[in-house]
């Protein structure tokens, strides 16, 4: 009987197990979870008004009710169970555990009161049980640093009508801390320009059938911009960020969604309050100044530490050769690749893994 250990039940570790349990008869995999609970970023990662892509959890159960497989809760590496253990206990061992931890923007000022990471304000609205004690600070100026769809996904949050919100998986209190929100402005920020930004046509157009939010994005930022260089669906993200700034303003809407290209954040000011953000613009170089009272950051995640594990520091997660850490320990996921891709995307990287170790068992056997 092969014995594996996969760390993190998330969508990477969970598709990991399926594939591994359907080629290989003799395998018992023992699936690792620091949280009370199962399936990562399925469940804390999704935005709660996606309902659709959380279906991916009901196939995800289903690798759990397998009979080689066995979900053990409430256990963390490095915790409650040691690296070195792992490795004596089982023939295989792979890290599946994210990128959970928020990335620092390195500037003054960004401890004040009211700057969040994304990953806390997602796991915040996402009622994960880390974010129990959070009750994030929304004032009626609110930046979000990003150009990613996770920036999106909060903004949308933000931005929705209480009436909106009634199909979104949220719990009480955090509906009525959004509904008893003052948000009036929502200021997306990026670093580079549109033709850089990694958003979805979906997720970008979804923002302009919000009911009482009217989109902003300056022409200027749009100019001299060569699309049929782009691939096609940058081209489309482009088209849509142009009919935004090509419909007239709404100064009706009670929320009011600006987007800021070429825009490097330079300093929070405040006391021990956020007051507003300096920024620098990475064309001209001038600077100028935002007023905010709340800010969220959405510029990417690392992958904890774990002792023993090899690690690197540079890059924010698990040092790899295509995925294999040492002999027997591998990763996949978002520890291995970084924080970006949609949930498919482990999946295909699963199924890559799968075939290394069954070709290398198949050859241990051989021999």
């Amino acid at each position: 009987m092969k014995q594996v250990a996969i760390i993190g039940s998330g969508p990477a570790g969970c598709f990991l197990a399926e594939i591994l349990a359907l080629k290989l008869p003799d395998v018992q995999i023992d699936l690792y979870e620091r949280l009370p609970h199962p399936f990562g970023l399925a469940v804390s990662g999704v935005a709660p008004d996606h309902l659709h892509t959380r279906k991916v959890t009901e196939q995800l159960q289903r690798t759990l009710d397998r009979d080689q497989v066995k979900l053990i809760c409430n256990t963390e590496l490095g915790r409650d169970i040691h690296y070195d253990e792992l490795k004596a206990r089982y023939h295989r061992v792979i890290l599946a555990t994210g990128a959970n931890e928020d990335r620092q923007l390195g500037i003054p000022g960004e401890k004040l009161t009211g700057i969040y990471g994304s990953g806390a304000f997602t796991r915040w609205y996402n009622q994960h049980p880390e974010a129990a004690n959070l009750r994030p600070h929304l004032g009626e100026r609110v930046g979000i640093i990003g150009n990613g769809n996770v920036a999106l996904d909060i903004a949308r949050m933000l931005a929705k009508t209480p009436a909106e919100h009634q199909q979104s998986d949220l719990s009480d209190a955090v509906r009525n801390h959004l509904a008893q929100s003052p948000v009036r402005e929502i200021h997306i920020l990026g670093r580079r320009g549109p033709a850089d930004a990694s958003f979805t046509l979906p997720e970008l157009t979804e923002l302009g059938a919000l009911a009482q939010a009217n989109v902003q994005v300056s022409r200027e930022a749009l100019e001299s911009i060569d699309r049929q260089a782009l691939p096609p669906s940058q081209q489309k993200v482009l088209n849509q960020l142009q009919q935004y700034a090509e419909t007239p303003v709404n100064q009706q809407a009670s929320i009011q969604i600006h987007f800021h290209f070429y825009s490097t954040p330079v300093a929070a000011q405040g006391h021990t309050q956020l007051e507003a953000l300096s920024i620098r613009d990475s064309r001209s170089q001038h600077s100028w100044t935002l007023p905010l009272d709340t800010l969220v950051t959405a510029i990417g995640y690392r992958t904890p530490a774990i002792d023993g594990v090899p690690y690197d520091e540079i890059a924010g997660r698990f040092a790899h050769q295509n995925g294999k850490i040492e002999p027997g320990v591998y990763c996949t996921g978002w520890c291995q690749r970084g924080p970006q891709g949609v949930i498919p995307t482990n999946r295909s990287e699963a199924m890559q893994l799968a075939r290394q170790l069954i070709r290398e068992w198949e050859q241990t056997d051989a021999d």
